[in-house]
């Protein structure tokens, strides 16, 4: 048989199979695709189908499904899960992320985006909000955030009216939301600013505190954890818009709502030089708004947290001069220093009173501090002179509790400066100073055994700032040595009749001790066991109850006798503790005799280890190889903090340090990052074309870390410092999660 035939005898015997698929098919109809969006689309209404058709166009990834999705979200009582799909499949993608999320139909070229399917209900989840209704609510939050993201242009006046909606409990996480949202659009950053300015702007509702009784303050408080969160919320967008025109509404937020001064900072740095501005307009007491919101809410005064003491008895605040002062230090800008210097005439006062209780910081904290993070050598010699005490502000009254019949006492008259004053212009002038002028006299401040413990400290630590001298290691040697001599001394009592005495005692507590168990584990017993007596059982417990009482006895006498051997050690470790802090300052003084005017020689800083450390100061300190891994990185520490203060004097002469600080500028170390902190704003030629980026990543390597908080929160002012520092566009970083409020109602501060 011919092949031929053979293939037409097989076509023909498998005729009747096709032409029954054919009839079959013509029956039921061509399959749906499952990968085609309309495929499920269809079955979006149906009650056993919805369920997975809403998965599987969330696969497919096709923005073609958006307006079926829409419509079904509508009809079903706007669930948020059918919005969030929406809001997805808007979204654009690059090639990568296609990939990587297997949306197979844009893995070559990418999904543009297609928010303007999806406008329209994003401005119904906001406009149709139904606060009753959970599912919408969180529809309209989904939504906010969604419009944020997508900077539609139609979005924004839905976003500012549902923001300007009356504040409520169940809306409030949506009108966060919508806030937020507002600050990202910085195409249209005059309109948003303009809204959020007037969320900012309202009058708060009365403090808490204020609350006549218990019933009175729980409703007060929610109104005003309500005021604070969408008030915090439009401070930060504020800050994401960086509008200069805001820096006037946010001056004056600082004193409506001090408890967002944080987000306010935040916000006051991004928005540029014309914040600074308004800042030492206030520090200088011409700032007309302010000074009228002070005339008319009493801000320079406490009067009681109900504000009902009488004038005589109301304490004067500092916040005036405190919350700018903390701020001008962050725009790291010489032309501040004559108003703070100014402000150092004033006395030093709290800053608030809560309770009745003053601060604990004055508004002198925040001067010394703007001053030593500028650096200016124009405040060096009224520094000194504070420090010195040979110039001191106007006499200053004492603290005290406020409501107090009479008011506060009087300080002591003379004209010199007090002791908390001394401390913290001692610490901020090796910042200021470009000279040796005063290092003699932190020397013997340093050495005077009558001086006051934390003033003598802080002259140490300064001295050791500014010497270059090996001369004056001995100085620091010396001190060291009357330490070593204190503690070796109190050694010797713990390890004489003390420690032979705490031996004893130990002995007599570990008996009493045996017995309370022995006690207790044979009542247990007893208890336990069916063959004894009611009788028994009772004489076990009352053993088990005097042993017990006995202990507590003992537990008295072995406290009493082990008091002096503990103090005594106690006192030994404390004294070869500040020991070591004073040899550890010999390391700050190594490094300017080694490196000199090398440059390079105090960036290596920023390499070194322990060990390096150590042996660099080994022919300084002559127990060096009884040092501690821990110990040595002290050295390491004090190293870097002198070898930044140099660069950082070095203002305008070594910009081509800048990538090698900010690259450092990630160190979970508190000093060190704190000391490139302080030396790159100085250095850094501006614009800085990816200071913010380095910075951002500073920040981002330490979210999560509780104690890099402060830390990240200076990273933070920094990198918005040089976001806009030399005529730079700042960028559209993301808000850090720390920088946003919360949306329940935080508990205000006092």
């Amino acid at each position: 048989m011919s092949e031929r035939v053979k293939e037409r005898r097989s076509a023909f015997s498998l005729l009747p199979i096709i032409m029954g698929l054919a009839v079959l098919a013509g029956l039921t109809g061509c399959p749906d695709d499952p990968y085609k969006a309309d495929t499920w689309t269809k079955k979006l209404g149906d009650s056993r189908e919805s369920e997975r058709a809403v998965t599987e166009l969330e696969q497919l990834g096709d923005p073609s499904a958006i307006e079926k999705l829409g419509e079904t979200w509508d009809k079903q009582g706007k669930p948020v899960r059918l919005l969030q799909v929406i809001i997805s499949l808007a979204r654009p993608l690059t090639p990568e992320e296609a990939k990587k999320n297997y949306v197979t139909d844009y893995e070559a070229s990418g999904r543009p985006a297609s928010w303007d399917r999806a406008l329209p209900f994003l401005t119904k989840a906001l406009a149709e909000v139904d606060e009753a209704n959970p599912r919408s609510v969180d529809s309209a939050t989904k939504a906010a955030d969604a419009l944020g993201e997508a900077k539609l242009a139609d979005g924004l006046d839905v976003l500012i009216e549902f923001a300007q909606k009356p504040l409520t409990k169940k809306l409030i996480a949506a009108q966060v939301a919508a806030v937020r949202a507002i600050g990202k659009y910085t195409e249209e950053s005059s309109k948003a600013a303009g809204a959020l300015t007037k969320v900012i702007d309202k009058e708060p509702p009365p403090h808490p505190k204020t609350a006549k009784d218990r019933e009175t303050g729980r409703a007060l408080e929610e109104k005003y954890g309500l005021f604070l969160s969408i008030s915090g919320a439009a401070i930060n967008a504020l800050g994401d818009l960086h509008v200069a025109s805001s820096a006037k509404t946010l001056v004056l937020s600082i004193f409506r709502t001090p408890e967002l001064f944080m987000q306010v900072r935040r916000a006051l740095v991004a928005s540029g030089p014309v914040a600074a501005e308004e800042l030492r307009k206030v520090l200088a007491g011409t700032h007309a708004e302010v000074n009228q919101l002070f005339k008319d809410k009493h801000l320079d005064k406490y009067c009681g947290d109900k504000n009902e003491a009488p004038p005589d008895q109301c304490q004067s605040v500092s916040a005036k001069d405190f919350y700018p002062a903390v701020v001008l230090g962050d725009f790291y800008d010489a032309k501040a220093v004559p108003e703070l210097l100014a402000a150092l005439k004033h006395p030093p006062l709290p800053v608030y009173y809560s309770d009745d209780q003053p601060s604990p910081n004055t508004q002198y904290n925040a001067i010394f501090d703007a001053l030593r993070k500028i650096g200016s050598p124009e405040g060096a010699a009224t520094v000194r002179a504070m420090w010195m005490g040979k110039a001191a502000p106007e006499a200053a009254p004492r603290p005290g509790k406020a409501g107090k019949k009479g008011g506060p006492e009087p300080a002591a008259a003379g004209g010199e400066s007090d002791l908390a004053t001394r401390v913290l212009a001692i610490g901020a002038y090796p910042f200021l100073t470009r000279d040796d002028a005063g290092l003699e006299d932190l020397g013997k401040i340093a050495a005077d055994n009558k001086a006051d413990d934390g003033l003598r400290q802080e002259a140490a630590t300064a001295f050791a700032r500014l010497s270059h001298n090996g001369k004056d290691i001995s100085i620091l040697e010396a001190l060291a040595q009357k330490y070593f001599d204190a503690s070796a001394k109190k050694r010797a009592e713990a390890g004489g009749k003390a420690k032979t005495a705490a031996d004893a005692a130990d002995k007599e507590f570990a008996k009493a001790k045996k017995l309370l168990d022995d006690a207790k584990a044979n009542a247990l017993k007893v208890t336990h066991d069916n063959s004894k007596s009611v009788e028994d059982i009772k004489a076990a417990t009352a053993a088990a109850k005097k042993a017990e009482d006995d202990f507590k006895t003992a537990k008295k006498i072995h406290a009493d006798a082990v008091a002096p051997f503990k103090a005594a050690d106690r006192q030994a470790k404390d004294y070869k503790g500040y020991a070591r802090g004073f040899q550890t300052h010999i390391a700050r003084i190594e490094i300017a005799i080694r490196c000199k005017q090398n440059i390079g020689c105090y960036t290596d800083s920023l390499k070194l280890t322990p060990e390096q450390a150590a042996k660099n100061n080994v022919s300084y300190i002559k127990d060096i190889k009884d040092w501690t891994k821990d110990e040595q990185f002290g050295l390491v520490e004090a190293n870097v903090e002198r070898a930044m203060l140099e660069i950082g004097k070095r203002a305008g002469k070594d910009a081509k340090l800048t990538d090698i600080l900010l690259d450092n500028a990630n160190s979970d170390n508190r000093l060190i990052r704190q000391s490139i902190l302080l030396a790159l704003p100085k250095i850094a030629a501006v614009p800085c074309a990816n200071c913010e980026a380095k910075l951002q990543a500073a920040i981002k390597a330490g979210e999560g870390k509780t104690t890099l908080g402060d830390l990240n929160l200076e990273t933070t002012m920094m990198k918005n410092y040089f976001g806009w520092a030399g005529g730079k566009t700042p960028s559209s970083a993301p808000v850090q999660k720390d920088e946003l409020p919360g949306t329940a109602a935080p508990k205000p501060k006092k």
